[in-house]
């Protein structure tokens, strides 16, 4: 009776792990590792409409759903490809230390970008060439939209004339022509940016550029670098909300911003409909 007993109880484990096992799509082939950091370098990533999304079981997670999962952070999927590299299948499941790890190389090779090549410019010109990266800078933002290729660009052109002609001053070109410059390198990467902004601070300091434009910079560069901000001025979105980013000292943020020329930081947030009420200090 015993015996009879013990081999129930053994094939009723053994149905249930055979219930639990993870499930994995007939047919198609997991991307390695190395496969996801590349396509992240090449911007190749598959239409979220066109992949289907399953939990381990097997079960279908519509992308509705996918899209309202709380902490997405804490998740990771398996991406399952055909015969053509296309994706097709996403298996949605908790993320290890090793995904996430995994993560974070998949975003930094996300950001990766060539080095600039320096191009030919006619230092003559300065004026003309400010002026039309300003233009183009602007025009792809008039609907609230952003063309990458166009910014990369303004990047080389701006990056361009200050490497063969030297940073301009007000001597030189107009304040729209100042302001081109930067525009385009805020609008930039990252590295870039960190690059050039000693040569944009000093020019703030000369007078050629304003110290609230060096403010904003300053605070991308250190929300690029994962540090907390100092005058309030980047947002970022957090469950589908727009939220401030992490502001350092935030008791004192109005004062620090009156000093730069910024006004109170209560103001500056109800465009986005960003509550504020950490009382300040005087």
């Amino acid at each position: 009776m015993k015996h009879r007993i013990y081999i129930c109880l053994l094939l009723i484990v053994i149905l249930n792990a055979c219930h639990n096992k993870a499930y994995k799509p007939e047919g198609l082939t997991k991307l390695s590792d190395t496969e996801l950091i590349e396509r992240a370098k090449e911007k190749r990533f598959p239409d979220m409409q066109s992949v289907v999304y399953k939990n381990e079981q097997g079960e279908i997670i519509s992308l509705d759903s996918l899209m309202k999962i709380p902490n997405p952070e804490e998740w990771t999927t398996d991406s399952y490809v055909d015969n053509n590299g296309d994706v097709k299948e996403a298996i949605v499941r908790r993320a290890t230390a090793e995904d996430k790890e995994l993560q974070k190389r998949i975003q930094e090779a996300f950001n990766y970008l060539p080095p600039i090549e320096i191009i030919d410019i006619d230092c003559a010109q300065k004026q003309e060439i400010l002026q039309a990266v300003y233009e183009s800078d602007q025009g792809t933002r008039t609907n609230g939209t952003m063309d990458p290729e166009i910014d990369r660009k303004n990047l080389t052109t701006v990056i361009s004339l200050i490497e063969n002609c030297g940073m301009p001053t007000l001597n030189e070109v107009n304040k729209t022509q100042m302001t081109a410059i930067w525009l385009t390198i805020q609008h930039g990467d990252h590295e870039n940016r960190k690059k050039y902004f000693p040569l944009l601070e000093q020019s703030a300091k000369n007078g050629d550029l304003r110290s609230t434009e060096i403010a904003m910079m300053k605070d991308r560069i250190l929300m690029g670098d994962g540090k907390p901000q100092v005058y309030g001025t980047q947002i970022t979105q957090k469950d589908g909300q727009w939220v401030l980013y992490e502001l350092s000292d935030p008791e004192s943020v109005n004062k620090r911003r009156t000093e730069i020329g910024f006004g109170p930081i209560e103001d500056y947030l109800k465009r986005w409909n960003i509550e504020f009420n950490v009382k300040q200090v005087q």
